[in-house]
């Protein structure tokens, strides 16, 4: 929770819709029909664990990547109404996909999104990349000097290196101190970030030997926190199991200088 000192908490998490299925390769095969159709009793289950993990945090800002508004195999489900409390009384949802994709449409695709909840009601922007099939990031404006963006990355290395170069090109063009999180997908490992990183103001607040995906004995630092320099001291990051997902959350504490 924000205090008068200007300390802030954001949690990210990639819920990868709720499905309950965690990394283990052995879940994947047992419960591979929930991707195609998953019923709302494992949903709640699953939605109450990721209630618990807020709970606990007590963050601000909750950002989501892989969250349904209600697509045919999410039941129909609202997953962001469903884990909005009375703390959390602000937010928004959006499809993931680029406004003009038939992907919106299709009744196994149009329910995927990208969401946030908060305490307050934060001014913020949907902003969509020029490249990729999943498209959106948004901005959000916590505070008059601290601005957060958060996005989920294509599986394509060629579209990410070019959203990371979008990414770059938002983060210097942002005033006050800047941070980006999200499932940056970074398959071939963190050194390409390299484009983002070098001759710039902006860092890498993750332990590259920290990992937040696991998937059977694979272990990827996938799930991303990048911040801007005059952040450098005043930022903290922790990588939080999710046993429902095959990602970790992060909880990223900062204090506004």
């Amino acid at each position: 929770m924000a205090d008068m000192a200007g300390t802030y908490t954001i949690l990210l998490s990639n819920l990868a819709y709720a499905r309950g299925i965690g990394g283990q390769f052995s879940r994947h095969v047992r419960y591979l029909h929930r991707h195609f159709y998953c019923s709302s009793t494992v949903q709640h289950r699953t939605l109450a664990q990721m209630g618990a993990l807020i709970a606990q945090e007590d963050p601000d800002l909750c950002c989501f990547v892989e969250i349904d508004q209600g697509s045919f195999p999410s039941a129909g489900m609202n997953q962001l109404k469903v884990l909005a409390g009375t703390a959390y009384r602000h937010g928004h949802i959006e499809n993931k996909y680029g406004k003009d994709s038939r992907l919106r449409r299709f009744f196994i695709t149009r329910g995927k999104s990208n969401g946030f909840m908060a305490k307050q009601a934060f001014p913020y922007e949907t902003l969509f990349f020029r490249h990729g099939i999943k498209r959106l990031a948004y901005k959000i404006r916590m505070t008059p000097d601290l601005t957060v963006y958060f996005s989920h990355l294509s599986l394509n290395r060629n579209v990410r290196a070019a959203q990371l170069q979008e990414i770059r090109q938002w983060m210097m063009g942002t005033s006050g101190h800047v941070v980006f999180l999200g499932d940056f997908n970074l398959l071939s490992g963190l050194s390409e970030l390299t484009p983002i990183l070098e001759g710039t103001d902006i860092l890498l607040l993750n332990r590259p030997d920290t990992p937040t995906f696991t998937f059977h004995t694979r272990a990827l630092v996938l799930d991303i926190c990048l911040y801007s320099r005059s952040l450098a001291g005043h930022a903290t990051l922790n990588v939080l199991p999710q046993p429902f997902s095959d990602h970790a959350a992060l909880a990223l504490r900062v204090t506004v200088p």
